[in-house]
């Protein structure tokens, strides 16, 4: 993620309450349901009791959705929106990035989320999910997938390009990267894939013998291009209550095993510091 771009949300925000009914809350877009869909599936999930938060009936607004985290960041500067859903480490993230502003209020919602591999659902793409389950089931059983999340994410987050392994006579797959969600999925200044979700990808190639080239793409992008054969792979985050399908995977896609997931969203309403 681009360093200019966050800056621009160094600036005032709002502040003060704003009125449920009235709230126009941002979120990342989804493939396969509107704003409205979501709009009634998050009203139904209950927010953290937890006396540490603020709660409120936060998520009774007018849903707009965002095709990336810039666009979304930009338009809550502008004050087209009043908050923003985010991943618990993406808020995180944004708000170590934003030293300028405090949180004026979160609301935890109780959810499932995964980041998973996605692939095109044909015979090519189920050898694949089956190649990376497989490298994936290895890097949680060694112990390995442990310490990257605590580099690439429990700690500071380790965010310098990765070089990927090389091997001669070896397929080469083709991975769809938007960087729309630091620092799991993330995008250095010169547009070099850094962070978590390539530190997993970079070592279950290794592990599999794969070759790997990286295509820039847009997050709404991702099924299409999966489907058309432009890339073999996506990063895909999810969200789902639990034993229940995702609300977000398209006609076409299937997802590996996921391997991060946490339980929490942050809805972030952000006033200016004093």
């Amino acid at each position: 993620m681009k360093k200019f771009l966050f800056a621009l949300i160094f600036i005032a925000l709002f502040s003060g309450s704003v009125y449920a009914e009235n709230l126009k809350i941002g979120e990342l877009a989804k493939l396969n349901m509107t704003p409205e869909d979501l709009q009634k599936i998050n009203s139904q999930i209950p927010a953290s009791k937890s006396q540490a938060y603020r709660n409120y009936d936060a998520l009774n607004g007018e849903y707009k959705f965002y095709d990336s985290l810039n666009t979304m960041l930009l338009a809550l500067n502008k004050g087209e929106i009043d908050r923003v859903i985010l991943p618990e480490d993406v808020a995180k993230y944004v708000l170590n990035n934003t030293k300028d502003f405090q949180v004026n209020s979160i609301v935890k919602l109780k959810r499932e989320h995964y980041f998973s591999f996605g692939f095109h659902d044909d015979e090519n793409g189920r050898k694949l999910r089956k190649i990376f389950n497989d490298a994936l089931f290895t890097l949680k059983n060694s112990g390995r997938l442990s310490v990257l999340k605590e580099k690439y994410i429990a700690e500071t987050g380790e965010f310098k390009p990765l070089e990927f392994a090389k091997f001669d006579g070896a397929d080469t797959i083709k991975v769809a990267v938007t960087g729309d969600l630091p620092p799991v999925d993330y995008t250095a200044e010169d547009g070099a894939p850094a962070g978590f979700n390539i530190a997993v990808l970079a070592e279950c190639a290794k592990l599999a013998k794969i070759n790997l080239e990286i295509v820039s793409i847009d997050a709404k992008a991702r099924a299409a291009a999966l489907v058309s054969g432009r890339v073999n792979l996506v990063f895909w985050f999810q969200s789902r209550e639990k034993e229940k399908q995702s609300w977000d995977v398209p006609e076409g896609v299937i997802l590996s095993e996921p391997y991060y997931n946490y339980d929490e969203l942050y809805l972030l309403e952000l006033r200016k510091n004093k």
